[in-house]
């Protein structure tokens, strides 16, 4: 904890929400306990009742809060940021590991501009999960609405709640909607650049220690209807390229992450096929 912070400097809390993580949380706490800035408060919330977990946090100087509905990753978030009143709030996954001391010491001074609303990490190197593939990649350091417009919506947000920063005066305008299955984080960052706030991404490195391909269906079909909803375009390959890639890999097995990008990409036109015909399935109706 760092009581002593330099008064001109903004607080800033660290929320954890886990559930089972004895096997993770550990390295998480270190690599946070190592930042050379370090948070004015933690707070963990527990959904399991993982005593191990809560004796780590508050050994840290944290605290814990237990929650004990079903857990709806917007639900539990919006519980967590009601009880951390810091300025800004760095939601850390429970099984994200910050491998460069500095990593929370950018972040903040990221946050300097008080256009900002968040600050999040360009790349991970996630246990498991092949490189990014997707077109519209090249999204800026400052993305803004109007490049939004201009590139489309790429299949992964630019501002993710497994480490992201986020300023909790736009938290408290917009919390996270708690009628999304996933990709709160994604929906949330849009709500940010609609409203003129810019999101930030800074280049540093980090370890997911977990991953779940069996998500990439439902987060395909999210995108496509935040584009929808937003009206702005999804950058995919489409139909006709998809399919091309796909018989490219299947003509060339051998070729590294070929089983990946097979499954990656067949999901997102799962997802498509989804969206087109079952909406609305997530938001009821596409906003006008």
């Amino acid at each position: 904890m760092n009581p002593a912070h330099s008064s001109t400097r903004p607080t800033v809390g660290v929320l954890i929400r886990y559930a089972r993580a004895s096997s993770t949380l550990p390295r998480v706490m270190a690599a946070l306990q190592a930042q050379t800035l370090q948070p004015d408060q933690i707070l963990g919330v527990d959904s399991s009742g993982c005593v191990a977990c809560g004796e780590l946090i508050r050994s840290a100087g944290g605290e814990v809060l237990r929650w004990q509905e079903k857990y709806e990753p917007s639900r539990v978030l919006n519980h967590g940021l009601r009880h951390l009143p810091t300025d800004l709030v760095l939601v850390l996954s429970s099984h994200t590991v910050l491998e460069d001391p500095r990593t929370l010491e950018h972040m903040v001074a990221a946050m300097a501009d008080s256009r900002v609303a968040c600050v999040s990490g360009k790349g991970v190197r996630d246990q498991g999960q092949g490189q990014d593939r997707d077109p519209g990649n090249d999204y800026s350091d400052a993305i803004t609405w109007q490049e939004i417009q201009e590139k489309g919506l790429k299949f992964g947000s630019f501002y993710s709640n497994n480490l992201g920063l986020l300023r909790r005066s736009c938290w408290a305008e917009c919390p996270f909607d708690e009628t999304l299955p996933t990709a709160e984080d994604y929906a949330w960052a849009l709500e940010q650049v609609n409203a003129g706030h810019v999101c930030r991404r800074l280049n540093f490195p980090f370890t997911l220690t977990r991953h779940s391909a069996a998500r990439e269906k439902l987060f395909s079909q999210m995108t496509f209807q935040l584009a929808a909803w937003h009206h702005v375009k999804p950058a995919w390959p489409g139909v006709w390229r998809s399919v091309r890639c796909l018989a490219g890999y299947w003509l060339r097995p051998n070729q590294p992450d070929a089983h990946d990008l097979r499954e990656q990409l067949c999901e997102r036109l799962k997802g498509w096929r989804a969206f087109h015909f079952s909406r609305p399935v997530l938001y009821g109706s596409v906003r006008s």
